[in-house]
């Protein structure tokens, strides 16, 4: 099974405090990340947030019809925050700024501007990559006063894990598919997503359609780790 090949160019976008855009074939996303103060929740005092939103606008392909919010991309935004959850992609605790009163809140925004299919593939690594280059400036918060001073001393974020999706179209019991486009895609009884983060499997993701045998699970986990290399180095050669 061969993947179609991946590029990443990173701090794409000025105004953002961490930026990366992706093509994966023809599919091509875009991740911004905005860094804000908030106020931590009661249950959680001294973590921060990560926010992960998805947007599919009708310009990105002709299947979504614009004015009418889409299923899809509620779907993969559900995924890869869940993703960040389970994977435990950031340490949240180095968010905090002072405990019960002020953390860092990281907005992260990934727009896709042109689907092609394996859009969650690639809004995983644009978000990863993105988390990569944010600088957060040093806060420090006065209890007593209340008053918060941003100093020029910029911390990078420190990324504990680089989980990779790998997206596989299902034909029948012969053949399987790496990494579809959308023509593909909708030729598919069934799909599967697998993501690993090295040799370990975090999660297998079917969104409906026929039965898949453990045979053709497994092939795909073999083929998703040797993919996932793949996506480290890109990374890696990036920075």
């Amino acid at each position: 099974m061969n993947f179609r090949d991946a590029s990443l160019n990173l701090n794409t976008i000025h105004t953002a405090d961490g930026s990366a855009a992706v093509k994966i074939g023809n599919t091509a996303v875009i991740c911004g990340i905005k860094a804000e103060l908030g106020v931590p929740k009661a249950e959680t005092p001294d973590i921060g947030y990560l926010l992960v939103n998805i947007e599919l606008p009708s310009l990105c392909s002709k299947k979504i019809r614009p004015g009418i919010p889409c299923d899809e991309a509620m779907q993969i935004t559900s995924f890869l925050n869940e993703v960040c959850n389970t994977c435990k992609i950031l340490d949240l605790q180095q968010l905090c700024i002072s405990v019960d009163k002020l953390v860092w809140v990281l907005s992260c925004d990934i727009y896709c501007l042109n689907y092609d299919g394996s859009v969650l593939d690639a809004c995983l690594i644009a978000l990863l990559s993105a988390l990569q280059t944010v600088k957060i400036p040093e806060v420090k918060y006065d209890k007593e006063t209340e008053e918060t001073t941003v100093t020029e001393n910029y911390i990078p974020l420190k990324v504990n894990s680089l989980p990779v999706s790998s997206t596989f179209g299902i034909f029948n019991e012969k053949y399987i598919l790496a990494d579809p486009t959308e023509e593909e895609e909708q030729l598919c009884v069934s799909k599967l997503i697998v993501v690993t983060n090295g040799s370990l499997l975090f999660s297998l993701h079917k969104p409906g359609g026929q039965f898949i045998k453990d045979s053709q699970i497994q092939n795909c986990i073999r083929h998703a780790n040797n993919r996932a290399k793949t996506i480290y180095q890109l990374i890696k050669t990036a920075q």
